[in-house]
């Protein structure tokens, strides 16, 4: 059965500037996702709007599980950190951050959605710093170590990562399921 029937939401790729417009080709093909990268190079604030607007476009107004990899991963932690009703999760793939800005630890402190975050490892003694740094900075973040794979692990073991994802994402719709929708207070 495809993903796109079993979950609620959307899935929303996001690209960096330098990545391939077929750079989420497998992701979008078995999760039904959508592939979406920024006009031009803008900064935080455009990018934010333009990633909204992506989402009302795609996703019918979100919210979305928002996937990136690599130097794609701030971004989408900062969509979730500034847009949590936009996001149901973030999904990061061998994520590559700036661990000596004191904003990225301020972003990692205001994600409330969950966060898959999967790396890859090719050798036993792989560095994986940097997404332990993101599962571990994310109040509901999780780890998972794919042994014996080359990074970017969503493009050399599709299949995996994809069974990983599949499975967060449905744990992640459970949980939004249980939070309570704000209530909007009347001022007289």
């Amino acid at each position: 059965m495809p993903v796109d029937d079993e979950l609620s939401a959307g899935v929303l790729c996001l690209r960096s500037g330098g990545e391939p417009t077929d750079w989420f080709l497998d992701q979008v093909h078995a999760l039904g996702a959508v592939e979406w990268g920024a006009d031009g190079d803008p900064g935080d604030d455009d990018w934010l709007a333009q990633a909204a607007g992506a989402i009302t476009r795609h996703a019918a107004g979100g919210p979305v599980h928002v996937l990136a990899a690599g130097t794609a991963v701030p971004r989408a932690l900062l969509l979730a950190a500034r847009h949590p009703e936009l996001v149901v999760s973030v999904l990061a793939a061998d994520p590559e951050v700036d661990e000596a800005d004191p904003a990225y630890w301020e972003v990692l402190r205001q994600v409330q959605v969950p966060t898959l975050v999967v790396v890859a490892a090719p050798r036993p003694d792989t560095d994986t710093s940097m997404a332990q740094t993101v599962a571990g900075g994310v109040p509901n973040g999780v780890m998972v170590i794919v042994d014996g794979t080359a990074a970017p692990v969503h493009r050399s073991n599709p299949r995996s990562f994809t069974e990983w994802v599949t499975a967060f994402m449905s744990i992640a719709e459970g949980l939004s399921s249980l939070v309570p929708p704000a209530r909007e207070e009347a001022h007289a």
